[in-house]
Parts: structure tokens; C-alpha cells; sequence
């Protein structure tokens, strides 16, 4: 299955998030207007009680988190792998809750604050491998320096992939693909499969459908994660690829 395929996968997929506040508020349910999910909405006791939202999916219970976690899914905050403050837990929580559920209309700076999600955990474990593909090349040059760090850590094996618009600078450590064209060329992803432990595992696949606008999932789920590292190597084998390994 291709990586587009797992898109398509999972858009039969549809979790709930119910609001609990003091009064309905459109502006809450709008925080989920990206996102494959139904909205719900119940009424809290004016006094003694926090506003929060609460995820499930058909019958069971999720998690639940404060609703001021909701207005970082629109404008995070961008900040260097292994170094997310603890300000932002109930932002990764929220975001873990609604793992493997399809978004969309994502923009670039929503893509890149969520990819430095899985390139934090690849940073904090410091092992494994870590796969990212930047549609082209190009698109790299802002992020070497985050891939050099990354590539420094004596356990992690780094992997790029990208159409070859651009020649990137040798970095030890990081192994670049160099793409022709083809499905690996036209999405957007990352995935770390957890260096040997199946609950570090996680991936971002999103494919672009309009300028700067992108539609897809990231995932938790081993076995899903495991599927997209499939498709990576399934496409790479039917594209024409140059690798390019750095000593």
C-alpha cells in the first residue's frame, strides 16, 4: 500500500471530541475545523468547573485535556528537537489523542510544528531511524542545521528524501535520496521507528493538494508506522534514486 493509500486508509476513521464549557462557543469547535472528527458539545456548571475537551472513539474513552491546550493547534510554536518546554505537554497530549485521524488544510507552518514532534522523539531516544521527506530538496536548506543535530547523535540513522533540485552540503551522518519523481517526491512525511521500542514509534504522512496546503495523518499506532517505512521502500525501489552517504 502506498503512502497516499494509507491516506485514504484511514479516512473511514472518525473520532469525537466533546466540548465541555460553561457556554456553547463556535470558536472552540472551530479549533477542529481541520480535522476528520465530529464535535460535540455539553454543558458545565457555571461554578467549580474547568472548560475541557474529551476525545473517544465509538464507545471508548481517550483522554481528555484543559481547552487551552486548543489554540496551539492552529499557531504552535516551533521549537528545536529535545528541547519542547513543559508548557506545551497538554499540546502533545491533545496531539496524541488525535493520532490517526485525518486532517486537512494544514499549512506549512502546522507541518513543520509537527514533524518537530517526531523529530523531538527521535532526538530524546537517540536511536534508530528517522526517515523525512521533503517533497524536494530545496525545502531542506532551512532545516539543515536541525538535521545536522539530529545526525550527531552517535545511534540515530538519519534518512532524506527529495527531488534533486538542489545539491545539499555533505553532513555526516545523513543518507540523501535523491528522488526523479514519483509518489515519494509528492508527500510530505516523517517517521522514527522508535529505536527498537514500538512505543517511540511514530510518522506524518501528508500529501500537498493545493499550494502550501496539505492533507493527511500522523500516527502512534507500531503497526501503522511500521506499514508507512513499507511504502517508503517500496516507492524508493520503483523510483529512480540516487543515494548519496556521507562518511
Amino acid at each position: 500500500m502506498s503512502l497516499k493509500e494509507l491516506i485514504r486508509d484511514l479516512e473511514s476513521r472518525r473520532k469525537t471530541v466533546t466540548i465541555f464549557a460553561h457556554e456553547p462557543d463556535p470558536g472552540l469547535a472551530e479549533y477542529f475545523d481541520d480535522w476528520h472528527v465530529s464535535v460535540e458539545y455539553e454543558r458545565l456548571p457555571r461554578d467549580g468547573y474547568e472548560e475541557f475537551v474529551v476525545v473517544s472513539e465509538g464507545d471508548e474513552y481517550l483522554g481528555s485535556v484543559g481547552v487551552g491546550a486548543l489554540a496551539a493547534l492552529q499557531s504552535p510554536r516551533i521549537r528545536d528537537p529535545g528541547r519542547r518546554k513543559l508548557a506545551e505537554a497538554d499540546l502533545h497530549y491533545l496531539l496524541e489523542l488525535l493520532d490517526d485521524s485525518v486532517f486537512s488544510s494544514f499549512d506549512r507552518r502546522q507541518m513543520l510544528a509537527a514533524s518537530r514532534e517526531f523529530e523531538d522523539r527521535a532526538a530524546r531516544v537517540g536511536r534508530g531511524t528517522l526517515s523525512a521527506g521533503f517533497q524536494s530538496l530545496s525545502a531542506m536548506r532551512r532545516q539543515l542545521p536541525v538535521y545536522r543535530e539530529l545526525a550527531s547523535l552517535p545511534g540515530l540513522s538519519v534518512h532524506v528524501y527529495g527531488r534533486a533540485d538542489w545539491d545539499p552540503p555533505d553532513v555526516p551522518g545523513v543518507v540523501v535520496h535523491r528522488l526523479a519523481d514519483g509518489e515519494l517526491a509528492d508527500v510530505w512525511f516523517v517517521a522514527y521507528d522508535g529505536g527498537g521500542n514500538p512505543m517511540y514509534e511514530c510518522a506524518l504522512v501528508a500529501e500537498e493538494v493545493g499550494p502550501g496546503d496539505f492533507y493527511g495523518f500522523w500516527t502512534y499506532d507500531p503497526a501503522l508506522v511500521d506499514r508507512v517505512f513499507d511504502a517508503v521502500r517500496e516507492a524508493a525501489a520503483g523510483d529512480p534514486v540516487d543515494e548519496n552517504e556521507t562518511p
